[in-house]
């Protein structure tokens, strides 16, 4: 509950910040009213991108932990949902999809649990990389490009061993995951009408991953905007960056929920014909 608290303090505090800088981001504004298309699809598509990789990756992780394989189209749905729920406090969505698969694949919580926490501490770990090799490599687009590519391949090398196929192949899909969330940034600073390099969506990207891995504050908003604010203004010589990192990452949260409320409302449809019927096969008292 503080955790969640502190979130909401920072998200405020957020707002309130790009609201009494209105004047200094008018430019930025200016830009946002009359959004370039091809920016908007660019958005769109790393938002529904993470998507499809981040299931991936929790189906890769909860086969090695339980067995189990979900479909991806499924655990698609299920992540879709769950990061909506995720915005509010106290992560509801972890907590909904963790007794989604007791009753409905029989997994032991504890496994579940287990799988999704697994998951967000290999994001923590590729954030952190991706974040280093920006940070170290700065602006160089190709240097960046080839190095992102590098770690790729070193995942598939090491995905070659049985013992280490599963885990190595979801730390892959989050290395994806990882160019998607760049990929959002570039487009969420090209309709402020800003421009930033690779080496500035990157470590952007695994600021973000990074924020979001925060145990109790991470997962709701809040905390994230201002580390990718902080981390703008460390990246990039502007005026005002801290104010327009927070606004980039405010852009790219609304966008998400945005985006993604009308696939979660018609993939939770299925998910909910699913449960119950999972509900009515265990019969009553075990539920």
């Amino acid at each position: 509950m503080v955790g969640s608290a502190i979130g909401l303090l920072l998200l405020a505090a957020a707002i309130w910040l790009v609201v009494s800088r209105s004047g200094e981001l008018a430019q930025a504004w200016a830009a946002l009213k009359e959004p370039r298309p091809q920016w908007i699809v660019l958005l769109i598509v790393g938002i529904v991108g993470a998507v499809s990789t981040s299931a991936l990756a929790q189906s890769l992780m909860l086969r090695r932990m339980s067995g189990v394989w979900v479909p991806l189209g499924e655990m698609s749905g299920l992540v879709t949902v769950s990061t909506l729920l995720n915005t509010l406090p106290l992560w509801p969505g972890a907590l909904g999809r963790i007794g989604y698969h007791r009753v409905v694949h029989g997994i032991p919580p504890m496994r579940a649990g287990i799988a999704i926490v697994s998951v967000r501490l290999v994001g923590s770990l590729t954030g952190l990389l991706l974040l280093a090799m920006a940070w170290a490599l700065g602006g160089s687009t190709a240097l960046v490009c080839v190095a992102w590519a590098s770690v790729l391949v070193g995942f598939g090398l090491v995905s070659i061993a049985q013992s280490t196929r599963l885990a190595s192949a979801a730390a892959g899909a989050m290395w994806f995951d990882l160019g998607w969330a760049g990929l959002r940034y570039v487009a969420a600073f090209e309709l402020l009408g800003l421009h930033i390099d690779v080496g500035t969506a990157g470590a952007l990207a695994g600021t973000a991953s990074l924020a979001s891995s925060v145990p109790f504050v991470g997962g709701a908003p809040g905390l994230r905007e201002w580390a990718v604010g902080w981390m703008t203004s460390r990246m990039e010589v502007l005026p005002d960056a801290l104010a327009l990192g927070l606004l980039a990452d405010l852009l790219v949260r609304a966008a998400t929920i945005v985006v993604l409320m009308p696939i979660g409302i018609l993939m939770g449809r299925g998910l909910s014909r699913r449960l119950r019927a999972a509900v009515e096969a265990l019969g009553p008292g075990q539920s």
